[in-house]
């Protein structure tokens, strides 16, 4: 497309690339990944300010409450950091809530959801050509500039919209690093902001899915005596306890997992770093993404019932093994099981209506559910009577580098997510009102 007939059907200006570049600019890193503790709220005073500029109203600036924290679904990396420095965690972690419209019932609201978290680490934003780089491009500052222009522009074009719906953007942190939207989106939604249809603008390739899984993660430990390598027989050796553990369960509860809908990720290993010592503590972490309550139930049953057949096979292999006795002997001492996050909902809901708002929009309806590529995002504290929620943005998390050094985006496919934005506006303004 010519760079001036491009140009005339952009919905993105100059000024809004800006603003974007801007607000990936912010290092706003999850402190559970290792990212400042004021990163979201710097993130966020960009936010506001370039919605401001654009007509928005605030509606909400507040950071958590300290009792969010103490809920037993909170996982327990967020606990952890919140206990290190519980005012600096709280300070630095706000979520924001713009508007356009007169205040309206929930019947009468539209909620477009995204957050300013990022992975680590950071990466500076750079443009080549019509592709942005950059920490945040596609996951998740990208979909989120872009969905709040089209939201402006859609206003702009029919300044009676006001007088006839609310469309509110949230803008929130606590998605990533295993927060899983306890502390932000979760907040947003007890607060009252909520709406008759409910947008999380994740990259989904402009294809809008209405289930989301959720993960646990259960973690392993050992917790045994070391000795040195001139008497490796004398200590518990928790790098072959937990390597065997890693092998037994990938080929046990891995199947399963998959027989069910649900996916195993077997993660973090870690016992030590030196050649000459044998540890005698270390840690094994999974991670479970499931489709429904039920079968995290029956996983989570199932992972207690394989670890007693691990104990019972390790001890057969290892009967005979001099440097492996006294693990084996101490194997129920020594090895604990522990949940750094459990019971947390998943997203599951259908309105033929709502739907029919988004397809005339522009975006097309996918069973992530039926292909696996159903993801986990905070979406999953959204769904109640009378509201629809669905996960619909630009880009894919694949295809465009999320949580990778190489994360990008084009512009032309930000634009057209602005578009299609600005049309479902209308729409549901035309069908709601």
């Amino acid at each position: 497309m010519p760079e001036q007939t491009r140009a005339a059907t952009d919905v993105l200006t100059a000024a809004d690339l800006e603003w974007l570049t801007e607000l990936m600019d912010v290092d706003s890193v999850s402190p559970l990944e290792g990212g400042p503790l004021d990163g979201s709220a710097d993130a966020q005073r960009v936010f506001l300010a370039g919605a401001r500029e654009r007509g928005f109203r605030t509606a909400w600036h507040e950071p958590p409450a300290p009792e969010i924290l103490e809920r037993p679904e909170v996982p327990a990396p967020v606990r952890d950091a919140a206990r290190r420095d519980l005012a600096g965690f709280l300070a630095g972690q706000p979520s924001a809530v713009v508007a356009l419209g007169t205040p309206a019932p929930e019947q009468r609201r539209l909620v477009v959801n995204f957050h300013v978290d990022t992975v680590g680490p950071h990466v500076a934003p750079h443009l080549e050509g019509r592709i942005l780089h950059g920490r945040g491009a596609v996951d998740d500052k990208g979909p989120g500039i872009a969905a709040a222009v089209g939201v402006a522009a859609a206003f702009a074009d029919d300044p009676g919209l006001a007088g006839r719906i609310e469309v509110q953007l949230a803008s929130v942190a606590g998605e990533e690093g295993g927060a899983m939207g306890t502390y932000g989106t979760r907040a947003l939604i007890d607060a009252g902001f909520t709406g008759r249809l409910m947008v999380f603008a994740e990259p989904t390739g402009n294809r809008f899915m209405d289930a989301c899984t959720t993960a646990m993660t259960p973690r392993i430990t050992v917790r045994g005596e070391d000795s040195t390598d001139d008497h490796p027989g004398e200590g518990h050796n928790a790098t072959v306890l937990l390597g065997f553990l890693a092998d037994f369960l990938a080929r046990k509860l891995g199947p399963l997992a998959h027989g069910m809908g649900a996916k195993l990720c077997v993660s973090g290993l870690h016992t030590g770093h030196a050649h000459n010592r044998v540890y005698g503590g270390g840690q094994l972490l999974l991670n479970i993404a499931y489709p429904a309550t039920e079968q995290a139930e029956l996983l989570a049953a199932s992972l207690e019932v394989l670890l007693e057949e691990a104990r019972t096979e390790f001890g057969h292999l290892h009967a005979h093994d001099p440097f492996s006795r006294r693990t084996v002997r101490d194997w129920r001492r020594i090895v604990r099981l522990d949940w750094l996050k459990r019971g947390l909902p998943t997203l599951s809901n259908r309105d033929p209506d709502a739907e029919l708002l988004l397809t005339d929009a522009g975006f097309s309806r996918h069973d992530a559910l039926a292909d696996g590529s159903a993801f986990t995002c905070d979406a999953i504290w959204a769904p109640a009577p009378g509201r629809y929620v669905a996960v619909c943005g630009p880009g894919r998390l694949d295809t465009n580098g999320a949580h990778t050094p190489g994360e990008h985006v084009h512009l032309d496919d930000l634009n057209d997510y602005a578009r299609r934005i600005k049309n479902l506006v209308h729409i549901f303004a035309a069908r709601t009102a």
